[in-house]
């Protein structure tokens, strides 16, 4: 009797590991930027409600808004998708990456079927800087930020 609750309690723990939460990704939250000699990038996250992020990226090159795209972050049932859409052009799709893998400090998101990216990550290096990766189907771009 001991033996099976042991199993049944390593097994629930396991099943509780593998769903996926929108708290693991609430690191985010917040103001990101990145400033080079080409423009200024920032990323913005708020809480939507328990079950989603909203974020909203741009990037400004002398007081022009070059891009924007505006990003929800969405549980549904047990997975979590990244559903982005870009603003700055006209008609865009919606696209959806799910995410793949999770730890405390990585969030990876994918959709083979899209052309560029097919993946999207997330780095949290320390509490007040992240990388954000997008690869796969192009040449790979690296976004380092820092909180404002």
């Amino acid at each position: 009797m001991k033996k099976l609750f042991i199993i049944s309690a390593i097994f629930a723990l396991f099943l509780v590991s593998c769903q996926s939460d929108i708290n693991q990704a609430s690191w985010l939250i917040g103001n990101w930027t990145h400033t080079s000699t080409e423009g200024k990038f920032t990323e913005k996250w708020i809480q939507n409600n328990n079950k989603s992020l909203l974020g909203n990226s741009y990037f400004v090159i002398e007081n022009d808004t070059v891009f924007s795209e505006r990003v929800n972050l969405v549980q549904r049932g047990k997975d979590l998708f990244y559903i982005v859409e870009i603003t700055t052009e006209p008609n865009s799709e919606v696209t959806e990456f799910k995410l793949t893998f999770s730890s405390e400090n990585q969030l990876v998101f994918e959709n083979p079927e899209n052309d560029f990216p097919k993946k999207i990550t997330y780095n949290r290096i320390h509490n007040d800087s992240i990388f954000a990766e997008i690869s796969g189907g192009g040449n790979p771009q690296g976004f380092p930020m820092k909180r404002e």
